[in-house]
């Protein structure tokens, strides 16, 4: 059976266009006295506007979407990132809005970091030796798995594959990134084995994506990320997690084996810069040597390096940021060195050594450094 994707633009009524988008599914998605958990992406306490994070009035009409197919239990849930201090995880339900349309829907809201959790040892040559996911991937009937496009700096693209990261215990997420031969890649398609969402809605409603608001949606994770990507402007046979997803029967990656449904595509290839890109237009100057950083230190660095854009701030000589376990592979005039992976190599140069860092360390780190 052919992979569906249904696209729709979003009109100012969130509540008939997701109607529309995933009536192609209804069929398949028996709700009816079921128990539905729905995961958004809540990685920092930003609104939705930021493209970091779900947008809350999405997640309502999934609520009510939910609620009118007779589904006994509702509830949001999410694990925030690493890097964000566990004193703020609950900041990211709270400053995103998320928390207020749970109220309002008279549904709970699940900090995952608060446990339960299942304890996995040895599970595959992908991941840790040893890791644990929230119980909430594996205690309720349907998981509804509600994504925001973004590209990133060790996968490429982190959409609704990579989204289901926030089931990973919050110590663990950083060992992720670099296990086995096939590094966060693997781990990635690894999660994604154990954990199956009913349905992915990918969230395409920020301004920042700087084209007409849109949701796209399938039951198949694979063919979502590619037709996701795809508009992103990558091939999605190029992006590991997808290729190992087909590869381990998750889905289809060709397009062409895929139907796609609802509006016009014409309208919607989003503009997102990959941080490679970002970096030579920005600061040209710099050089980030972070082949085996994880997103502790790579989230709060890039976060510093807009800030310090915005703030028309310019690296006047070059400089090259160290983060991670292997030091830079050439040689330097100036290296700084941040967070505490580095501290074995970082001799030449000043270091941060909190793991991991907040945005606000690293922003004082560099401008300290410049």
């Amino acid at each position: 059976m052919m992979s569906t994707i249904s696209i729709k633009k979003a009109g100012t009524d969130l509540g008939a266009t997701l109607e529309l988008l995933l009536d192609p599914f209804a069929a398949r998605m028996p709700l009816a006295g079921s128990s539905v958990l729905i995961k958004p992406n809540l990685v920092e306490p930003l609104p939705f506007t930021t493209g970091q994070t779900t947008n809350p009035a999405l997640v309502e009409s999934i609520i009510a979407w939910c609620k009118a197919r007779g589904a006994r239990k509702i509830a949001v849930g999410e694990g925030p990132s690493y890097f964000q201090p566990k004193t703020a995880l609950k900041a990211c339900f709270l400053k995103t809005g998320m928390a207020t349309v749970a109220q309002r829907q008279h549904v709970p809201w699940i900090l995952f970091d608060e446990g339960p959790f299942r304890a996995f040892t040895d599970y595959s040559p992908r991941t840790p030796a040893a890791f644990s996911l929230s119980e909430h991937g594996f205690t309720w009937d349907h998981i509804i798995n509600v994504p925001v496009p973004k590209t990133h700096y060790l996968t490429r693209v982190s959409i609704a594959m990579k989204n289901l990261k926030g089931f990973i215990k919050r110590e663990d997420k950083p060992s992720f990134h670099h296990c086995g031969t096939q590094t966060i890649n693997g781990s990635v398609t690894a999660l994604n084995n154990l954990i199956r969402p009913l349905v992915n809605i990918v969230d395409c409603t920020a301004p920042t994506h700087r084209n007409d608001a849109f949701l796209l949606a399938g039951m198949d994770i694979v063919a979502t990320d590619a037709v996701t990507a795809s508009l992103m402007g990558f091939n999605p046979q190029e992006i590991q997690t997808i290729r190992l997803g087909f590869e381990d029967g998750l889905g289809e990656m060709d397009l062409t084996h895929i139907e796609i449904t609802g509006d016009d595509l014409k309208d919607m290839q989003m503009n997102l810069e990959q941080p490679a890109c970002y970096l030579r237009r920005t600061f040209p100057a710099l050089t980030v040597s972070a082949s085996t950083a994880c997103s502790g230190c790579l989230i709060p660095l890039f976060s510093s390096l807009r800030k310090l854009e915005q703030e028309k701030v310019q690296f006047k000589n070059t400089l090259c940021i160290a983060l991670g376990k292997e030091p830079p592979q050439h040689k330097y005039k100036k290296i700084i060195f941040v967070g505490q992976c580095t501290r074995p190599y970082s001799a030449d140069g000043p270091l941060l050594t909190a793991c991991p860092p907040t945005k606000e360390e690293v922003f004082a780190f560099l401008k300290d450094n410049l």
